[in-house]
């Protein structure tokens, strides 16, 4: 079997955005780690620092780009091509064994912790092909394992990672993610893949459809009728027709655009948004749990500290995932080119010109804005809780909200790129929403640094120097959006697809 065959595997199983950048991403953890070696040279705990950078962006190249190696497996089993099949299977063996070695003679060696670099690389490894192999339910519990595993670390005693004794649970863990890996990508391999939606379908099947493999946004490969086919039919919304018609314009437009925006009756609502509510009311206690685990000695106030920074947190993710949400059904609609849109400007009733744009911006965005404002207020008052528990400053307090209030502008301005035809380039795109991801993270993350009895001395530089990125990204996002604003009003009609 040719070397070269080999090699090319995972580049031939994906396509040409998602491969390079995993690669970019795997580089920069790469030289992340890298960095973090040579700044922390002189600390006996730097290999520790250095091999969990790397294992980030090796899970990530497991569970995103690698595990696609399946996908060309099954195709070549099923067209009776088991020269192709072994090349996959020989590829997988031969990247995992080099995304493991690597870092184990690069960070393991020298510092003289080769088995831990070697047992958490392998677990970074086994870890992300495990999570696209199993069921997508099994994803929302992936997302607690963090917190969980530190909470378990306090209440049982469990080792740290530099800790020696640690090998014995990491090998534990290990040899179960090697048995499911095992067990899932042949079950995968052989079983019936044609059933690749629902939430007991593995997420990998998914990507077939989903973009991995085709357009790297996916919005051509999904349409409306799939998406409402992935959901068991307790969790299928109920619709409410009532008072739709030409007597009311918005909300008709909202019947029409569909899915998220479909009028519901209250428990078509909670039906729909079970998917969203069952992870957010998981992590409240999850969050609760793992501070009072770090701070036993006065765990009631402890647990009410994380209860807080819980709901701060699925706040933030929710109106995050809010403006996903709206973003992408909205840009769904106007990039496929069949007979949805040009109908649409046919019925009777919705008016022209300036009406049809403002009832259709109404339809758009007025829900989702509610929703946001909700959320805010939220954010809101579970930050001066937590303010006046923990001796916040207006700075602080500022940069926990302003994530929120980007999610939600944000959302605007991709709403006015799509509906007025100007989406900016998909560079263009990846230099400001990259910058922005950034910016909601860290803006997260660098006010909790300034907490505590003993906070970080460069809290109050990096929180100043984040605002100013904030007010430059304000002014770009004013531009984008202005951009589609003056697309939308040079339409004919708003109903051309893109």
């Amino acid at each position: 079997m040719p070397l070269i065959d080999i090699l090319m595997v995972p580049w031939r199983s994906a396509n040409r955005a998602l491969r390079w950048l995993s690669l970019a991403i795997v580089i920069a953890c790469a030289l992340c780690a890298a960095a973090i070696g040579l700044h922390m040279r002189f600390s006996d705990r730097w290999w520790l620092g250095s091999c969990l950078i790397y294992c980030v962006g090796a899970g990530y190249a497991w569970a995103f780009w690698l595990s696609t190696s399946l996908l060309l497996a099954i195709d070549a089993r099923k067209l009776r091509l088991p020269g192709m099949q072994r090349a996959v299977h020989a590829s997988v063996l031969l990247y995992g064994s080099l995304m493991i070695g690597l870092p184990t003679l690069v960070i393991g060696a020298p510092s003289a912790h080769a088995w831990q670099v070697l047992l958490l690389a392998t677990l970074a490894v086994t870890g992300g092909l495990a999570f696209v192999l199993l069921p997508r339910w099994c994803a929302m519990v992936v997302g607690f394992l963090p917190a969980l595993g530190t909470s378990a670390r306090y209440f049982f005693q469990l080792p740290s990672l530099s800790d020696p004794r640690w090998l014995d649970w990491g090998a534990l863990a290990l040899a179960v993610l090697v048995i499911v890996d095992v067990l899932r990508w042949r079950q995968l391999l052989h079983g019936d893949t044609d059933n690749e939606l629902g939430f007991g379908s593995a997420m990998v099947l998914q990507f077939r459809r989903q973009g991995t493999l085709n357009n790297w946004n996916g919005l051509q490969q999904l349409d409306s009728g799939q998406m409402i086919r992935q959901r068991p039919d307790w969790m299928q919304p109920r619709a409410d027709l009532r008072r739709t018609g030409p007597q009311s314009t918005v909300r008709s437009l909202r019947v029409a655009l569909g899915g998220w925006y479909m009028p519901k009756t209250m428990a078509g609502h909670l039906r729909a948004s079970a998917p969203v509510l069952l992870p957010v009311l998981l992590m409240v206690p999850v969050m609760a749990l793992m501070f009072a685990g770090n701070h036993r000695a006065d765990a009631p106030n402890i647990a009410l500290i994380g209860f807080g920074a819980g709901l701060v947190w699925c706040v933030l993710f929710g109106g995050l995932m809010l403006a996903a949400m709206a973003t992408v059904l909205i840009r769904q609609r106007w990039q496929r080119t069949n007979a949805e849109l040009p109908l649409l400007a046919l019925l009777p009733g919705l008016g022209d010109g300036q009406y049809l744009r403002h009832s259709l911006l109404r339809a758009a965005l007025t829900i989702p804005l509610l929703t946001q404002l909700l959320l805010s207020a939220i954010l809101l008052i579970a930050a001066l809780a937590a303010a006046r528990f923990m001796h916040l400053d207006r700075l602080t307090l500022l940069l926990i909200a302003l994530p929120q209030f980007a999610a939600a502008g944000t959302m605007v301005v991709q709403v006015l790129c799509t509906l007025g035809g100007r989406k900016l380039p998909t560079w263009i795109e990846w230099l400001v929403y990259v910058p922005l991801f950034v910016l909601f993270f860290l803006s997260i993350f660098v006010p909790a640094t300034a907490m505590g009895k003993h906070p970080w001395q460069g809290a109050d530089l990096t929180q100043s120097l984040l605002l100013a990125a904030w007010a430059v990204m304000a002014m770009v996002l004013a531009w984008i959006g202005r951009r589609g604003w003056q697309g939308l009003l040079a339409r004919p009609h708003p109903f051309m697809s893109n």
